[in-house]
């Protein structure tokens, strides 16, 4: 990591105008947590289907034989489907097959609603983000670096400050992966959010004074995502600039003079 922080510090020195004053490192928490959800799979009706359907919608059919005659199809098949579409609520059986509202609601749209399925999924969340983070990402930890000044809330944080849509938009990206115009899957419910750990990323702070703009500016390295991190450095930024004139640059004024 020293070597690492090296590097960076001598790439940002590359120009004649820019100075580093200052450098520094700490780690800031990143929340691991497992989520477990309801989904829901559409897929899209076969052609069978969607005629059985249709017939169904127009005719009431006592017997499936009468279905595969009208067809031209085994009764077999025909059997297998009214069994799967029955199972879905898009037909029933009372004194002969019938089509229910939910089936004329899925034969518009084309597409079959599978069962709900539950699933689980393991997420790391950084708070002073406020997004989630590649989970499978790995750096171990070098050193003993200490916590970020403003990350303040690492230990009070629980996953009930976790935003709705934020959790709903992060699963939603992870089941609409594999999606295709034959198949999708979606998230219909959140069952439980459970917290199971943190991981400690470190990072590399550098205080610049511009010479040649007489601009004072943060960087800030993080060795999680293995680039510049805006987020923080505005942070930083937002917090420190307004003294980093007098703690910095007077200093030298000070010597220059003496």
């Amino acid at each position: 990591m020293e070597e690492l922080k090296k590097r960076l510090k001598k790439e940002l020195q590359q120009s004649l105008d820019s100075k580093v004053l200052s450098e520094q490192s700490w780690t800031f928490t990143a929340h691991k947590v497992l989520v477990s959800y309801n989904t829901v799979t559409k897929t899209k009706m076969d052609v069978l289907m969607k005629m059985m359907l249709m017939t169904l919608q127009k005719l009431n059919i006592e017997r499936p034989e009468e279905l595969a005659q009208m067809l031209g199809v085994e009764l077999l098949f025909i059997e297998d489907l009214l069994s799967i579409m029955k199972g879905a609520g898009l037909v029933v059986n009372k004194d002969g097959w019938s089509i229910t509202q939910l089936g004329i609601a899925q034969l518009t749209t084309g597409m079959l609603l599978h069962e709900t399925e539950i699933e689980e999924t393991e997420l790391l969340l950084s708070p002073l983000h406020d997004e989630f983070i590649d989970v499978e990402k790995s750096h171990p930890l070098q050193g003993n670096l200490n916590p970020f000044r403003y990350d303040r809330d690492a230990k009070s944080w629980s996953v009930d400050t976790i935003p709705a849509d934020l959790l709903q938009t992060e699963l939603s990206a992870i089941v609409e992966q594999d999606n295709t115009a034959e198949r999708q899957r979606v998230v219909e419910q959140v069952l439980k959010v459970a917290a199971i750990g943190e991981v400690q990323i470190p990072c590399f702070e550098f205080h610049i004074h511009n010479l040649n703009q007489d601009a004072l500016y943060a960087r800030i390295w993080n060795t999680f995502s293995d680039q510049w991190d805006e987020t923080l450095e505005q942070l930083v930024v937002a917090e420190e600039r307004s003294t980093w004139r007098d703690r910095y640059l007077r200093k030298e004024e000070v010597a220059h003079e003496t």
